[in-house]
């Protein structure tokens, strides 16, 4: 196996194997069964830079995208159709960064704008990972 594709702008201590285009995302998502993790945000984000450095490489919330979501770090200043697509379905969506969910044929599934604290994200994962079964 190889070795997981970093996040193109933070270090998450190697946490996931990040895609960089939707539709290779997709792709890896309905081949292996899993939930859409987007991190849509840009370099000079430090909501952006605490979510994937913070929250994503921990001990509680590690195993969970790991084994359950393909994870997208999609660049808001480049950004794709099918992301911008999704983010609009972020009601009253303000900051970064948006973290957007999607199921394996990329409906939205839900997101949040700003800030991420860690328990909020856990609860959304869980709940997301539960409704899939």
């Amino acid at each position: 196996m190889s070795a997981p594709r970093s996040h193109p702008h933070f270090d998450d201590k190697g946490t996931l194997d990040w895609e960089t285009h939707f539709g290779d995302a997709m792709a890896r998502a309905k081949r292996e069964k899993r939930l859409l993790f987007i991190e849509f945000g840009r370099l000079a984000c430090g909501q952006c830079r605490a979510l994937v450095q913070n929250v994503v490489p921990r001990a509680d919330i590690a195993p969970l995208l790991q084994q359950h979501f393909v994870a997208l770090a999609s660049d808001c200043d480049d950004p794709e159709a099918e992301v911008e697509e999704l983010a609009m379905k972020l009601e009253d969506a303000m900051m970064l960064p948006f973290v957007l969910f999607a199921d394996a044929n990329g409906q939205f599934l839900d997101g949040s704008s700003g800030g991420v604290s860690p328990a909020a994200f856990r609860a959304t994962l869980e709940r997301l990972v539960a409704q899939k079964s």
